[in-house]
């Protein structure tokens, strides 16, 4: 997909897929945020030179206050917004300690996967929904 302004730079960005038994952890970005009222997976900005798991359990541990491992990447999407383009790197996570709150005003929900599809979710997490769905239905 071509960059439709070539002078902006991709955004790494590092997202969790903490589940519990059926249901998966979605946070709903708060008002005054960029996309606000749209669920998505936790997570965020890699920095310069930061390991991405690093980054993630660096965001975990900011916006839910929960500790957690990082496993396994689950999937690598490349999407461009009108305002910004992003390289989303998925992973499961395991919370090792904490509860998760929503530290920055969002709302949490664990959502049964299947129902996933329902919400307003943002533009570049939906190809992993789709086939998240289609895997469990399979």
């Amino acid at each position: 997909m071509n960059n439709p302004n070539p002078t902006s730079q991709t955004l790494l960005v590092v997202a969790a897929l903490i589940q519990q038994q059926d249901r998966i952890l979605i946070q709903q970005r708060p008002p005054g945020s960029w996309m606000e009222g749209y669920w998505e997976f936790p997570g965020g900005k890699v920095h310069t030179g930061e390991d991405p798991r690093k980054a993630l359990e660096r965001e975990l541990l900011e916006e839910l206050g929960v500790r957690c491992a990082v496993g396994e990447i689950e999937e690598t999407i490349h999407h461009v917004y009108p305002e910004k383009t992003v390289l989303l790197l998925f992973y499961w996570c395991e919370i090792l300690s904490g509860e998760p709150q929503g530290l920055e005003g969002q709302t949490l929900e664990w959502a049964k996967i299947d129902e996933l599809n329902k919400e307003r979710i943002l533009p570049a997490d939906l190809p992993l929904i789709h086939r998240l769905i289609d895997k469990g239905q399979s």
